[in-house]
């Protein structure tokens, strides 16, 4: 693939996808919120990071005229791994906090998406969604993070047929990753120990071998496939379960 294209580039999983695709792409566009030279990625070449944060409503128009500036016009593959979260009760998360969420997990894919169609139908390239196997169960707590990805999932099954022939749409549900983004969710360790999660690097290593198939929708790691089937057909046995976890 020649150019790609990955937000959410200065952390996580992120982070670990730019790494493993900086030696083979020729040139690999980084997207994230914070100023470079405040992010680990000195291994990185500063005039291919596009600094933006896609909470904005005007972030996937910023970030298509720094790529119309710098004549990239062309795109082989669009990366959406963005994303946070907030842990807690619905009546226990603010409205700005809610608000955020939706904006980063859901909008700006979606803008970015539309935004950036033409420069992905020049080369058919491939539109890849980070969503969650959260989308396919019960999230407590995280009942906002879990919509926002079960609504991703619904667009880009909608896209994959309206754009057939034009660009390839693949769904990616990965597991827990041991990620910065349990901390910020507000998260406790006693609550869940992130910790014990697989570590981005090998996660990652795993999405990109699934970007590389022809596969729609590819849930990583066995135990999530499972997980994700049971949350798909077995839905009233996991809502139960779920309740009684709760309790």
């Amino acid at each position: 693939m020649d150019t790609i294209l990955i937000t959410g580039a200065t952390d996580g999983l992120g982070l670990a996808l730019a790494h493993y695709y900086r030696p083979t792409a020729k040139r690999l566009i980084l997207v994230g919120r914070r100023a470079f030279q405040d992010v680990p990625l000195t291994e990185f070449d500063p005039n291919t990071y596009c600094r933006i944060d896609l909470a904005q409503a005007n972030g996937a128009e910023v970030i298509d005229n720094w790529l119309e500036a710098r004549n990239i016009r062309h795109l082989d593959l669009l990366i959406h791994n963005a994303g946070t979260g907030y842990y807690g009760a619905i009546d226990q998360q603010s409205w700005a906090d809610i608000e955020q969420l939706v904006a980063v997990n859901l909008w700006a894919p979606i803008a970015l998406t539309r935004q950036l169609l033409p420069c992905l139908q020049k080369r058919r390239g491939k539109v890849v969604f980070i969503s969650s196997v959260a989308a396919m169960l019960p999230a407590p707590d995280y009942a906002v993070y879990g919509a926002t990805k079960a609504a991703l999932d619904g667009f880009a099954r909608s896209l994959r047929v309206e754009l057939k022939g034009s660009i390839d749409i693949q769904v990616i549900h990965p597991g827990a990753a041991r990620t910065g983004m349990h901390a910020k969710s507000g998260i406790s360790r006693e609550t869940m120990d992130w910790e014990r999660f697989p570590p981005t690097e090998k996660v990652a290593k795993k999405i990109a071998k699934a970007i590389a198939t022809k596969k729609p929708s590819v849930t990583i790691g066995a135990g999530n496939s499972l997980l994700g089937f049971a949350g798909l057909y077995l839905g009233r046995v996991i809502d139960r379960f779920m309740q009684r976890r709760q309790r």
